[in-house]
């Protein structure tokens, strides 16, 4: 089947103007619309072919549907000053909003897709939008309606210099050439091997030695009468004081397609292949994409090229010892997620120099082959069971008799709650399938009604029997007491998802803390009963104040938190991005990480809070199209100074602040999103 295009000609310019073949933003702001071309359904992939004039990445939305409020969004960040494709899929799958991330491409960075499951003949119209404050024009050659789209090379300047730095532009802490890399990096080395240590009055393992509770030679949880607290193996009262991706040996950066736009690349034989992974070895990319696309895709690591630079063979005791005495310093007694997230990372070489507690996180979640929504299982099913059983073994078994592991997220991030107003109960009627979990709904359905006329009158159907509810059932809305039943079928739903996975869990290794799922956000969506077969609920917090979600939750729930994921970036350091949540300055963004850390002990059920991510991410993006400026070190290995103070400075304050000796002195900064 050929391709078929929408060119310039055929859209709609709603905001914006036209000059010619080129595109004039109007406030950063360009809007377009068109008519699907007929037939639009039949090609899996819409690919836009564009060039924008900005300073920074911009954002490319595309909808399906009115313009205003499109039944289907799917979204991109993508490089500026450079052609590209944007491939936007059309799969029955991206219709279903079946996943929540969209794959990265070349010059096209992380992506996601949201609203309404669709169906082809619902829309009629697609929308185009691109936004960003500096953006000036764009060039769009048009929009190609293809079956097998695949990657071409993004030709233009290079932007990235021999150490992985933005080429352009000069801020506090670049380093200006290899010389001054060498310098800075064998003065850390000294300077670490003389300074490994926590601050005074911590225990070995971070926790404070000034208040006790019973040892169990495992890392456990205890109240106080006051609040919660995690307690160290030796029994002391601990706040794990966390660091995502704290072991990791810097972070890959996508190559395909893009090698044009670097100044240099390291070596694939001798030492610098060291360098170099693919797709495969990231088992969130394989879970993403599939293990065959992750097999293709080759990414480059210019943190661990610079080391090798500067300490050749011996780069990763360098590495190793630098880092460990930095996180020590700044107060950091948790490896937090990403501990064993990378094939190829030398995970056991740093936990076994570094003695740092650790967290670990579980990478093959039991997904059964037919889910009730994205990445939720059918939960009822003897599959699940089974499933849970297979990953305990495998994961937790070599792990179970280490003292310093804290404990285990059960997964990472659930696409089905990425959802906005996701109801399980409302997808697993809409499913094909999954029919141990519809049998489960049915049999709660006939305890309440007892007769299929009841339910018929409560939810204005009319079905013949119970079991019609097997065949998927769609409706665009439901009764007031149709939704309470399926409301109180979701959070049953949610509680089957944790308990079979957790007593698996446990089975294998009793001694370590269940720290739940990691949940992307917290939300009442998630809040199915007292929780007890979790030890710790997690969730992600990002925004100043970390205090409000844990209060939230503990309406639902008393029992100890942690956040799994936070950060704040700044905009002067070099990178493109800057996090979901940002400051102009980095003396603005160690203000508001102090802050943040504050008040995230006033919160009695808060037992931790882990930092996202200790290094910067890479400029041309990492395996999901990331490539924010967060991190406590670039890409050269140099902290941020003011932010590594601003860490150090809290861990002299962090336990008597918790147990309520000290009160907050850091005022609050005005943070700026990505998230709109």
């Amino acid at each position: 089947m050929e391709t078929c295009w929408l060119r310039l000609q055929d859209l709609t310019v709603l905001t914006g103007q036209r000059q010619g073949n080129r595109l004039i933003a109007d406030h950063g702001r360009i809007v377009l619309s068109a008519s699907l071309p007929r037939g639009w359904e039949l090609w899996e992939t819409a690919a836009v072919h564009l060039n924008a004039q900005a300073e920074h990445q911009y954002e490319i939305k595309l909808g399906l549907g009115d313009a205003q409020q499109p039944r289907l969004a799917m979204h991109y960040r993508v490089l500026p000053k450079c052609l590209v494709q944007v491939p936007f899929p059309l799969t029955s799958k991206a219709l279903a909003v079946d996943f929540a991330f969209l794959p990265p491409w070349p010059g096209v960075f992380k992506g996601g897709i949201d609203g309404t499951p669709t169906k082809a003949e619902e829309v009629q119209t697609l929308s185009l939008t691109l936004y960003e404050p500096t953006l000036k024009s764009a060039t769009l050659e048009g929009i190609d309606f293809c079956q097998a789209w695949s990657p071409c090379d993004v030709m233009g300047d290079a932007l990235v210099d021999e150490l992985g730095q933005c080429k352009a532009g000069q801020w506090p802490g670049k380093t200006e050439n290899r010389k001054a890399l060498d310098d800075y990096l064998r003065k850390e080395l000294t300077w670490a091997e003389k300074n490994n240590r926590y601050p005074d009055e911590w225990s070995a393992y971070g926790g404070w030695t000034k208040k006790r509770f019973p040892a169990t030679g495992w890392f456990h949880t205890a109240h106080d009468g006051r609040r919660w607290w995690l307690v160290d193996p030796e029994g002391y009262a601990f706040f794990s004081n966390g660091m995502c991706y704290g072991n990791r040996t810097g972070i890959y950066a996508m190559a395909d397609h893009i090698e044009a736009l670097y100044d240099w690349l390291p070596t694939e034989s001798g030492l610098e292949s060291h360098s170099w992974t693919t797709g495969d070895q990231i088992p969130q990319y394989v879970v993403r994409n599939g293990l065959e696309a992750a097999k293709a895709r080759r990414l480059v690591n210019f943190p661990r090229a610079n080391m090798m630079k500067v300490f050749g063979e011996k780069w990763l005791d360098a590495w190793i010892t630098i880092n460990a005495a930095r996180m020590r310093s700044y107060g950091i007694n948790t490896l937090g997620v990403g501990v064993n997230d990378y094939g190829d990372e030398p995970t056991a070489e740093f936990l076994a120099k570094a003695k740092i507690p650790y967290v670990i996180t579980l990478k093959y979640f039991p997904l059964t082959e037919q889910r009730i929504f994205r990445d939720f299982p059918d939960v009822f099913s003897e599959e699940y069971l089974q499933l849970a059983q297979s990953m305990a073994q495998k994961e937790l078994s070599p792990y179970r008799d280490d003292p310093y592991l804290i404990g285990y997220f059960v997964t990472n991030e659930p696409e089905w709650l990425m959802n906005q107003g996701v109801n399980l109960a409302q997808r697993l009627l809409a499913a094909s399938g999954c029919t141990a979990s519809k049998k489960a709904l049915i049999h709660a359905l006939w305890e309440r009604y007892g007769d299929i006329a009841k339910l018929n009158e409560a939810w204005q159907t009319s079905l013949a029997s119970f079991d019609e509810l097997l065949v998927p059932m769609v409706r665009d809305s439901w009764t007031e007491k149709a939704l309470t039943d399926l409301n109180d079928f979701h959070l049953l739903l949610v509680e089957k998802y944790g308990q079979v996975v957790s007593s698996a869990l446990k089975e294998v290794a009793p001694h370590h803390l269940n720290l739940g799922m990691r949940y992307s956000h917290a939300s009442k969506k998630t809040l199915c009963g007292p929780l007890n077969y979790f030890d710790v609920f997690s969730f992600n917090r990002y925004g100043d104040q970390p205090a409000s979600s844990a209060a939230m939750i503990a309406q639902g729930a008393d029992m100890p938190m942690i956040v799994g994921e936070w950060h704040i970036g700044a905009q002067e350091s070099g990178l493109d991005a800057w996090g979901l949540y940002y400051t102009e300055t980095q003396a603005q963004r160690a203000q508001a990480i102090a802050y943040y850390l504050e008040q995230s002990t006033q919160e009695p059920h808060l037992t931790g809070i882990h930092y996202f991510e200790y290094s910067d991410q890479p400029y041309l993006g990492r395996f999901d199209g990331e490539c924010y400026q967060i991190g406590i070190i670039d890409v050269c290995n140099r902290p941020y100074p003011l932010v590594a103070e601003a860490f150090r400075s809290f861990a002299q304050r962090m336990y008597p602040l918790l147990d309520g000796r000290l009160t907050p002195a850091v005022p609050p900064v005005k943070l700026d999103s990505l998230i709109k």
